[in-house]
């Protein structure tokens, strides 16, 4: 006689698929390794924000998981993706069996070098922190990278890395080092709003929005404004 247990519920089993597709895409990228490798995942969040800093987050996962590992990271995928919640309670989960590292870029860093050299600098960070934390030089031939995007990072070794467009959706490392990074800016931006009003910060997270433009012109910049964006310029009539 057949146990009357209730059948999965299908949001549950697009969620244990998505991870099984993430996972693998690491497994398959490791297989191509020395069985020292570790993998890492890299990603940058507020890239297109109009204020602060720009963070990037480094994971790195155990090579087998256990039942109960996996069930913790049973939501992951692309941050943007989830839920504040979720967000915060998988990087909660990460941090707690992963090696991680965050990296930031300062406001005036992105300011005097652009954004995009400014979220190369905070993977590059971000990376460093995760491997102090192995005892791992960052550049050791056992090191492997994985990066969400297009850009790698310059001065380090090409070998030991891989750009993969839309990657926080691919792999489970970079949809890991993107909960991380996501989760620890919003706490910053949302700390910050509250120093900042009437910019909806709290909400946008120094994105573009309409209530954010808003606030700029009539309000004006306020010093964490990033003086190099052409949107910013724009609600100020300032030539760009």
């Amino acid at each position: 006689m057949m146990a009357n247990n209730p059948a999965p519920k299908p949001r549950q089993n697009r969620r244990q698929s998505k991870l099984k597709a993430l996972l693998k895409f690491d497994s398959t990228i490791l297989k191509t390794q020395s069985t020292q490798c570790q993998l890492i995942g890299l990603d940058e969040v507020g890239r297109g924000s109009l204020v602060s800093s720009v963070i990037g987050g480094a994971v790195c996962l155990p090579r087998s998981l256990t039942r109960e590992q996996k069930k913790l990271l049973n939501w992951l995928d692309d941050s943007k993706k989830l839920t504040a919640p979720v967000r915060a309670e998988l990087s909660e989960a990460i941090q707690s069996f992963c090696l991680t590292g965050l990296g930031e870029a300062e406001k005036h860093e992105v300011d005097s070098l652009n954004i995009h050299f400014a979220s190369l600098l905070a993977l590059y960070r971000a990376l460093e922190q995760l491997c102090q934390k192995a005892d791992v030089c960052p550049h050791s031939d056992d090191i492997y990278v994985l990066m969400d995007g297009k850009a790698i990072i310059p001065d380090f070794r090409a070998s030991a890395q891989q750009a993969i467009i839309k990657g926080d959706g691919c792999s489970a490392a970079i949809a890991a080092a993107s909960v991380i990074a996501k989760h620890h800016r919003d706490t910053m931006i949302k700390a910050l709003a509250e120093q900042y009003p009437g910019y909806g910060w709290e909400v946008n997270m120094g994105y573009p929005t309409p209530a954010h433009l808003k606030g700029l012109r009539e309000l004006g910049l306020t010093p964490l404004h990033r003086t190099n964006f052409k949107k910013v310029h724009q609600q100020l009539s300032i030539p760009f």
